[in-house]
């Protein structure tokens, strides 16, 4: 970030390689989409993202949109022809950091995949091996499946925790989310 750049954004930058999205049909004039990964984020984009955050007073979740298999949140936003799709925890560390180097991960210390929170207890910069071994420690990873702990997929359980979430902070409805052990599988007691 430079002195002359406002907080939550980092300073606009050029991107050479543009991927094309959406090339244009016979039967129109649509202008080609570009992916754009240094697409820097406008003051309404930075305000969009925080409306699709619920804080607690531990994590704050995200409540937008969350991609399969992974649970993780994703946020797009464009501008023109450029746009940029990112997870949303990256974005949050980006507002704090600036733009992360292409193998520099986030890593979740509070083992919440939907938490936006910047901090040495919730969104650490890491690399990918660290994240890896940490994810493994804390029984998310299992092999190739994605779990939550419990042995539940993590996709499932992050839609669970939007839902819970989509009126706002209720801690009662949010332990629901975290702790049902999903469809087709009863507790023991």
């Amino acid at each position: 970030m430079t002195e002359n750049s406002e907080p939550g954004l980092w300073p606009s930058e050029q991107s050479d390689g543009h991927t094309p999205v959406d090339e244009t049909t016979s039967n129109s004039a649509r202008a080609r989409r570009y992916v754009d990964a240094s697409l820097p984020p406008a003051k309404k984009d930075i305000a969009r993202f925080w409306s699709k955050v619920v804080k607690s007073p531990t994590c704050w979740y995200w409540v937008g949109a969350i991609s399969a298999p992974d649970g993780y949140g994703r946020f797009n936003y464009q501008r023109k022809n450029r746009q940029r799709t990112v997870l949303a925890h990256r974005f949050s560390v980006e507002l704090t950091h600036g733009l992360l180097d292409e193998g520099v991960v986030c890593e979740h210390k509070c083992n919440e995949p939907l938490c936006v929170r910047v901090g040495p207890k919730h969104l650490v910069e890491s690399t990918y091996a660290e994240n890896v071994r940490f994810a493994i420690a804390m029984g998310r990873l299992s092999g190739h499946t994605l779990l939550d702990g419990s042995g539940r997929a993590r996709y499932d359980r992050s839609v669970a925790i939007r839902e819970a979430l989509r009126y706002g902070y209720d801690e009662k409805a949010l332990f629901r989310a975290k702790t049902d052990p999903g469809p087709g599988q009863s507790t023991l007691f």
